[in-house]
C-alpha cells in the first residue's frame, strides 16, 4: 500500500493545472458546428440527387411521349388537310389501342403487323418527298390514301380477331 500512499502524497503536486473551460467549450461548439455543417451538406447532396433523378425521369417521359405522338405532315400546308390528317391519325390510334387491348397473337392473322409497317414506311417516304418537293397534289392524295388503307387494314385485323374469338367460343360450347 505504499504506492497508494505515495500517490495521495504527490497528488496535490500533480493536479496543479486547472482545465481551461472556455477552450473546452470552444472546441465542443466548433465540433458541433462542423457536424451540423456536414449534415446540411449531406442533405443538400440528397436533395440535388433527387432533383436530378426527377428531371431525368421527366425528360425521358417527355421524349418518349414526343416520339409516340404522330407528327402531322399537312400541318404547314393546309388547315383543312391538317384537320383531315389529324382525324385519320386519331382513328388509327383508336384502332391500334383496340387491337392492343385484345392481346391476340397478330401473326396468326392474314393481315399482319408487317403489312402495317410497310404502310408506315411508305408514309414516311412520301412525307419526305412532300417536304423535299413541296405540296404536290398527287403526293397529298397518295398520303391520304395510305392513311385510309392503314385504317382499312386495322379494321380488317379487328374483324379477324373478333371472328377468331367467336370461332373459339363456338368451339368451346360444342
Amino acid at each position: 500500500m505504499k504506492f497508494e500512499e505515495y500517490i495521495r502524497n504527490i497528488r496535490p503536486k500533480i493536479d496543479v493545472e486547472q482545465p481551461d473551460e472556455e477552450l473546452i467549450w470552444i472546441g465542443i461548439s466548433h465540433s458541433l458546428a462542423m457536424h451540423a455543417r456536414q449534415k446540411r451538406i449531406r442533405y443538400w447532396k440528397y436533395a440535388f440527387m433527387v432533383a436530378a433523378m426527377i428531371a431525368i425521369v421527366f425528360m425521358a417521359g417527355y421524349h418518349t411521349a414526343k416520339k409516340s405522338e404522330p407528327q402531322l405532315i399537312f400541318v404547314n400546308l393546309d388547315p383543312k388537310l391538317a384537320k383531315q390528317e389529324a382525324e385519320l391519325v386519331k382513328l388509327i390510334g383508336n384502332y391500334t389501342r383496340q387491337i392492343e387491348r385484345e392481346n391476340f397473337n397478330l401473326e396468326t392473322l392474314s393481315t399482319t403487323p408487317a403489312d402495317l409497317e410497310d404502310i408506315d414506311r411508305l408514309i414516311e417516304a412520301y412525307s419526305a418527298y412532300l417536304k423535299q418537293y413541296g405540296a404536290n397534289p398527287e403526293l397529298i392524295e397518295t398520303l391520304l390514301n395510305l392513311y385510309e388503307t392503314k385504317i382499312m387494314l386495322l379494321n380488317r385485323m379487328l374483324n379477324e380477331i373478333e371472328n377468331e374469338k367467336e370461332y373459339e367460343n363456338v368451339k368451346i360450347i360444342l
